[in-house]
């Protein structure tokens, strides 16, 4: 048995319990399919890349499961068919790579609804706290730039002191020889 995981995005618009039926209706897929699902991680609504069917956002879950590799297909033809399913990616992974499940999968959407919530009653303050990091950030940045760049103008001046250091102990070899 190989190492799989399937990378999904459901549609944004879904809210967290329609969210956990399509989660759980995939995995019943994958169970009618004797597919051993390993873990499941929600890792809630992000900006997609693209956009897909007109879409900007989508609800990413990570699955990762344990298969022959046959089944991917079916697998494959069954999210294509799904309208909630915006785009899916499926990967072999080594058994390294296999996630422990850390919390349920109500514990992980109900957190990510909760965080969202808590972003949108505080916005003021992780604006100028971000705001804040930027600048401190770009200080940082503009200081090594600064640093680096001083570095090279030296590099730069050594090596040109020596060549012209070179070229009069050249000119002064020359002129003895005369």
């Amino acid at each position: 048995m190989k190492y799989y995981e399937i990378l999904y995005a459901v549609h944004p618009a879904l809210e967290s319990g329609r969210l956990k039926d399509i989660i759980l209706s995939i995995q019943k897929i994958f169970e009618d399919m004797d597919v051993k699902i390993l873990s499941t991680d929600v890792w809630g609504k992000k900006k997609l890349a693209y956009l897909i069917e007109k879409q900007q956002y989508g609800t990413y879950v990570l699955v990762q499961f344990q298969s022959d590799g046959q089944v991917n297909q079916k697998i494959s033809t069954e999210l294509e068919h799904n309208p909630n399913i915006l785009t899916y990616l499926i990967s072999k992974i080594d058994e390294s790579d296999i996630q422990k499940d850390s919390k349920s999968l109500d514990e992980q959407i109900i957190g990510r609804v909760d965080q969202s919530q808590d972003k949108e009653a505080a916005p003021a303050v992780s604006e100028e706290v971000s705001k804040e990091e930027a600048e401190a950030a770009s200080e940082e940045v503009s200081k090594e730039e600064a640093e680096a760049a001083s570095e090279e103008v030296s590099e730069e001046e050594a090596e040109a002191a020596s060549e012209e250091s070179s070229d009069s102990n050249n000119e002064e070899l020359t002129n003895e020889e005369k």
